[in-house]
């Protein structure tokens, strides 16, 4: 028969206990789950870490496809389906981009799931572009607080190509072309090509100590604004003009920057493969069209270098996904919370030694090619990462996890507990909660286990053609199979359960797990303010609140 789990409404009241906060329900309530401890999330534990090499790269907003490619020749990232949750490589890498007054809509909403689902992009909503080199010279000093250094830094444009790889050896081996560097110009290096104007955006090899001597010689800086008025000549870049003034035979001796205008190792594109030396080439400048970008990369036989390593796949440890959608509705509702919610989960999944893994295109995909409702995007996305974990862990965007104690671990050995032992619960391949109000389940929060049982469930799910465009959708659909004879023994059905793993704002109490808004309207307003009062929770446990919430919840 299917498994029922659910807790008494009356056990809730009075419920918190001590500074420990430990959700302790009364001896006579049989099976109910009693919370583990609540600690205060503060973000990423800081460990320093040291690279060679940092690798910035500047970018325009709707590049998107320039990005997708550096992540995937370069570093060898496809996709986001095992994810990089730890910058535990090689070297660091971080796309920087440019400030931006407007762009059109259905760039930001790519723009948006990519941010969540690579987590590898800053931005500078505050800064102008009047000087972007010295922005992005600021934020690479600024690595400094979170303990991140490094050798040398790359800063390059998403239209060029570097092989990364050549670069470390030249760097390692202290020559450059033919030059033996000392370590004190190493690390007041300041290597690019300076000729024209725009070939520092190309790209610029930098010693960790020329960052600070760029950032504090201001002095230098004379932009004749006059004469490039009169000419329309927009000024040379920062670091060009640093060059133009430092090499100066009467000014060398005025700062510790070693300059090397490099005419043969850095190049611009020179429109026709066959003029990219093979063995003199470093780097590519201002390879526009895509087709040329990947012949670039085959002609000069770049091989990739990590950046970061996935959660790896332990025999002791079950291998656990925590999965939600990435896709920002035409509506732009989630908009101003869908990286703030993802980042919610990715701290989750950090603290517990998993994976978190937005994804979009499952749910972009619905109305152009299969007809139907966005929404089922879900189970094209669970099917797709399914097979690469033990779990999936499935939460929907606007939901927020409240008490980041709760592991996924922890709630397995209740639900072991509950059904009879560990043969049990081996057969059980799929947990879902049935709200006390609702007639069904909520599809919003669940987990369902890598095996064949759930390919073949979620196969029976796509299969109801009839519901792509009901009201319920893929609820209605998962809600049917799961009490039907081939798959109720196989679900543990936390009936009437509002406080395991899926809680309606206004029935919160302090410990719940996950919140779950699921309203009709944009809940965007009493999201943020759940994230503030959970926040403000942590660090004082004497804190009382209520949670905002949509009429229909």
């Amino acid at each position: 028969a299917l498994a029922y789990f659910g807790p008494r409404e009356e056990t809730l009241e009075g419920a918190i206990k001590d500074v420990d906060i430990i959700f302790n329900p009364p001896s006579d309530s049989e099976g109910f789950l009693d919370y583990p401890n609540i600690y205060p999330v503060t973000g990423d534990s800081t460990k320093p870490t040291h690279y060679k090499l940092l690798v910035v790269i500047t970018s325009q907003i709707d590049e998107i496809r320039s990005r997708k490619l550096l992540r995937e020749y370069l570093f060898g990232i496809k996709d986001n389906i095992r994810p990089c949750m730890e910058k535990n490589g090689e070297i660091y890498y971080r796309f920087l981009l440019k400030p931006y007054q407007q762009a059109d809509k259905k760039v930001l909403r790519d723009f948006t799931a990519e941010a969540v689902e690579y987590d590898d992009i800053e931005e500078f909503p505050n800064q102008s572009n009047i000087n972007w080199q010295k922005t992005v010279l600021t934020w690479i000093q600024s690595l400094e607080k979170q303990e991140i250094t490094f050798d040398y830094a790359i800063i390059m444009e998403d239209q060029s190509i570097v092989n990364l790889r050549k670069l470390l050896t030249i760097l390692d081996s202290s020559v450059i072309n033919t030059q033996t560097l000392t370590p004190r110009q190493k690390s007041n290096l300041v290597w690019g090509s300076f000729d024209i104007n725009t070939n520092d955006d190309m790209f610029i090899i930098l010693g960790q100590e020329s960052i600070v001597t760029l950032l504090d010689l201001n002095y230098f800086i004379k932009v004749e604004e006059t004469n490039n008025t009169k000419r329309k000549k927009q000024p040379p870049k920062l670091i060009t003009q640093a060059y133009r003034y430092f090499i100066q035979p009467n000014r060398i001796d005025e700062s510790d920057l070693f300059f090397i205008n490099d005419k043969v190792g850095l190049i611009e594109w020179p429109n026709a493969i066959e003029m990219v030396p093979k063995e003199t080439t470093i780097g590519v400048g201002h390879v526009y069209l895509e087709s040329e970008k990947r012949n670039v990369f085959s002609h000069l036989s770049i091989s990739k270098i990590t950046a970061c390593y996935p959660v790896p796949h332990r025999s002791d440890k079950l291998s656990i996904a925590v999965v939600s959608s990435s896709f920002v509705y035409d509506n732009m509702c989630m908009f101003p919370v869908a990286y703030i919610l993802a980042e919610n989960k990715r701290e989750y999944a950090r603290r517990h030694g998993y994976s978190f893994v937005g994804r979009s295109e499952e749910f972009d995909q619905q109305a152009h090619y299969k007809h139907r409702r966005t929404v089922w995007g879900k189970i094209d996305s669970i099917e797709k990462i399914l097979p690469h974990y033990d779990w999936v862990f499935w939460l929907d965007m606007d939901t927020v996890i409240a008490n980041q104690s709760i592991s996924v671990e922890w709630l397995f050995e209740k639900f072991t507990e509950m059904v009879g032992g560990k043969d049990s619960f081996s057969k059980i391949h799929l947990v879902v909660a049935r709200p006390k109000q609702d007639a069904t389940i909520n599809a919003g929060v669940f987990m369902i286990r890598n095996s064949n049982w759930s390919r073949n469930f979620l196969r029976a799910t796509q299969a109801r053609k009839d519901l792509y465009h009901n009201r319920q959708m893929e609820q209605r659909a998962m809600w049917e199979l799961l009490i039907s004879p081939d798959y109720k023994d196989g679900t543990l059905l936390l009936d009437k359960d509002d406080h395991t793993f899926n809680t309606f704002p206004h029935i919160y109490v302090p410990g719940d797990f996950v919140v779950h808004w699921a309203p009709d309207d944009c809940p965007v307003k009493p999201i943020l303010d759940a994230i503030g009062k959970f926040r403000q929770y942590e660090m004082d446990r004497e804190f009382k609140f209520t949670l905002k919430h949509a009429p229909d919840h």
